[in-house]
This record gives structure tokens, sequence and C-alpha cells, in this order.
């Protein structure tokens, strides 16, 4: 390997992922081939990189084709292959033998699938193809959010592996973080945990409600709905699969879909890219609301609870622990709901230390993945706001949840409140 990266292939560069992690790479003046079954899917994903970055620029170092006709020319020049396309092991795994047959021995493969196990993904590949193999998990969107998750595994060359992770972050630009070879890596695993409780909640309270109650006021730079809405259903859904299919943790059986979730799937009701989901605008700019029960849109109803638009008051005049003081204090459903969130996600996020990331990280992985992959307030950050590790571990025993040992490792970083502005939203 010669330190360099002069030419890349993205494998289902039509999808969103593929495109704009695509564009991203072009922009640093590198030569980028985008594939995918034919070459308008292709065009496809070029004017999507180009709305990205907001410039055609970038279209100078893009080649659009499709895999019958280009792959094999592109395979021989290629330094780095990105196989982007379905969250489908039965799909990657055909990509990955296409790849295989024309794959030199330097090349490198990795693949952007956020949730399934990477020794599935290679089961039946050579041992060229598994040395030069790991796993690069963009976030979505690549322009916005800088977070990617490296993996590898037990097969892949090291040296490749420190490679990419430096080229990841000095030429890409990317806040790398390295993960364990698990499903779902560190920020989906822990991300679609919180996700599933969401949208049952959802379930019960509506979408507005649920979006209102656990919004940006609690360390978020955007709703949860509104984030699955971005992600889409059709990868919600796919995800959940595949996370409660190859994880076995204490929370194993909360990864959930609830059945409203697959009849909004079966109607097209994917989220932004279907320009409807739990959010649709209807009249102009009016925005309707999915109403779960009967997936149907209904306008919305501004909802007002007293705790919440206090705590979104002190998180406007930047007193973030008094925000956090007025929700630990408020009584009734709705400020228990929020409290079962917030301590939820803290629990599961230290229980993963050790299992995501190494041990020894402690909890600065996690904080990095979920600060720049999701634009959410990191789990140690939350911790400090709810009164510490003693404070929040009687909390936890209250909610009945798990108090990880790892809370007596963590350091307690109240500089960080300082920094914390741009994950409190007071809308």
């Amino acid at each position: 390997m010669d330190n360099n990266i002069r030419t890349v292939i993205v494998l289902g560069s039509s999808g969103t992922v593929g495109s704009l992690t695509g564009g991203i790479i072009a922009q640093e003046g590198i030569k980028v081939y985008f594939l995918s079954r034919t070459l308008e899917h292709a065009k496809t994903g070029l004017q999507k990189a180009i709305a990205q970055a907001r410039s055609e620029v970038i279209s100078r170092n893009i080649i659009c084709g499709d895999y019958d006709h280009l792959l094999e020319k592109a395979m021989q020049e290629a330094d780095w292959v990105i196989e982007a396309v379905s969250e489908n092991l039965p799909i990657k795994r055909q990509m990955h033998e296409k790849i295989e047959k024309y794959l030199q021995s330097q090349t490198i493969v990795s693949s952007t699938t956020s949730s399934l196990p990477l020794d599935a993904l290679v089961q039946s590949r050579t041992e060229n193809f598994r040395k030069n193999f790991l796993s690069t998990h963009f976030y979505n969107p690549p322009g916005k959010m800088l977070a990617c998750e490296i993996a590898a595994t037990d097969r892949t060359d090291p040296h490749l592996f420190d490679f990419m992770k430096n080229f990841l972050k000095h030429k890409l630009h990317r806040e790398t973080i390295p993960v364990k070879n698990v499903a779902g890596f560190a920020g989906n695993r822990i991300a679609f945990l919180l996700f599933s409780k969401i949208t049952e909640l959802a379930s019960e309270y509506g979408a507005e409600m649920t979006d209102y109650l656990i919004g940006p006021y609690t360390g978020r730079l955007m709703p949860p709905l509104a984030t699955l809405d971005l992600i889409g259903l059709d990868i919600h859904k796919a995800i959940i699969k595949n996370l409660r299919d190859n994880t076995n943790d204490e929370m194993h059986d909360k990864f959930v879909l609830p059945d409203y979730i697959s009849k909004m799937i079966e109607k097209g009701l994917l989220g932004n890219k279907t320009k409807a989901g739990f959010y649709k605008k209807l009249e102009g700019r009016r925005i309707y609301y999915l109403d779960p029960e009967t997936c149907d849109y209904i306008p919305a109803i501004q909802p007002h609870i007293a705790f919440v638009e206090k705590a979104k008051h002190f998180i406007h005049l930047g007193m973030y622990r008094q925000a956090f003081d007025t929700i630990k204090t408020a009584e009734g459903k709705e400020a228990e709901i929020v409290m079962d969130i917030l301590c939820t996600y803290i629990s599961y996020a230290y229980c993963r230390i050790g299992e995501v990331t190494e041990q020894k990280l402690r909890i600065n992985g996690i904080d990095k993945v979920m600060s720049a992959g999701y634009h959410w307030a990191c789990p140690s950050l939350i911790l400090n706001l709810l009164g510490g590790k003693k404070e929040v571990a009687d909390l936890l025993k209250q909610k009945g949840l798990k108090v990880p040992k790892q809370l007596n490792d963590t350091k307690e970083p109240f500089l960080q409140i300082l920094n914390s502005g741009k994950y409190f939203v007071a809308r």
C-alpha cells in the first residue's frame, strides 16, 4: 500500500449514503466512479451529491455508470471500493461476490453497513478479500454529520485499518471512531434502542406529542421521529430487525417495530424521501402529523405542557442545569416519560462500554459518535446535567434500569457544558 487513494468506486451510488459519501470524497479532488444498476440511477446519485455540495465542481471528479458495463474497468483502477447497497445481507453478499471477481491484491473494500455484523458479510469470501475488508459507517448526511465508525474483522490487515483511520480523519475530515465488530456498532446500537421506545410511545401519545416531549430541549438537534423521517422508515425497519437478530443483551427484547410502522411502509409513507412519514406538509407549508392509529394525517394541536415550556425557557437562557432540574422535579406521566428516555439513554450507553467500543476509551468513544453522528448531547453530558453519577445511579434504580459499573469510572466533565449549546434547542 503506498498510503494514497487516487480512485474510489461507490457501489449503490443512487442511494443517499452512497451518493453523499461519494460527493464528499470527490470534493477532495479524488476520482470517483458512481456505479448503480443503471446509468440513470448513477446520475441520480450525482445530482444528490451536487445538491449536498451546492456546487457542480465535484462532477468533474465523478464518472457515472452501471455494474454491467463499467465495474470491471473501474476495478482495475480502484484503490478503494465502497459498498453502499441496501441494508440487506443477501444483497450485500451478492455485491461482494461481484467485487471479488475483479479485486486487485491491494484494493481496499469497505461496507457502509450500519447494523449488520461484518463476519456475516465476508463469510464466503477469499482470504485476499477478507484482509482488505473493513467497515466505514458514514453518518447521514455526511455533509453535516462528521462521524464515521470504523470496524475490522479478525482477518482485516491491521496496517490497512490504521491507514484508513488516518485517511478518514485527515483527508476526509471525519470524526473517526474505532468500534468493535458488533451489530449496530456504537451509534445505531444505542440510538435505535431509544427509537424503539419512542415509536412505541407514539402509538399511545401520537407523533406530535411524542416529538414535543422528547424534543430538542432534551439534548438533540432534531426531534426523534423527525430523525426517523430523515433516515427512512424502511431503513429503520431493517436496522431494528438486524439488531434484534444479532444482539443478546439486557435490552434485547426492546428492539421492536410497532405494527403501525409496518402499515406506514406498506402505504409508502417512508419519510422525507416520499415526502410523507411522521410529518407531511399539506396546504402549502402547513405541517400535518401522522395518527398512528389510522395512519392518516391530522392537523397540529401544538401541545403546551408547563414543565416542558419552563425547561425550554431555561435552555433559551443557556441555563442547562436548571432546565434538567425542572424535568427531574416535574410530576405527572409526561415528565415520567421524559425521565425514562433520559435514564435509558445513560444506562444503555454506559453498559455498552467494552462491548461496542474498547474498554480503555471509557465513555469517550460513545460520546463522540452520539454527538458527531446524531447531534445528540452525549451520555456523559446528560449524566452531568442530571446531577452526576451518584444521583443518576439512584435514578436508574428507581426506574428499574441497570446501574452500569462503568459509571464509577466516569469523569464528570463540568467544562463540557460550556460547549453544549448546539445540542439543546429551545423550540
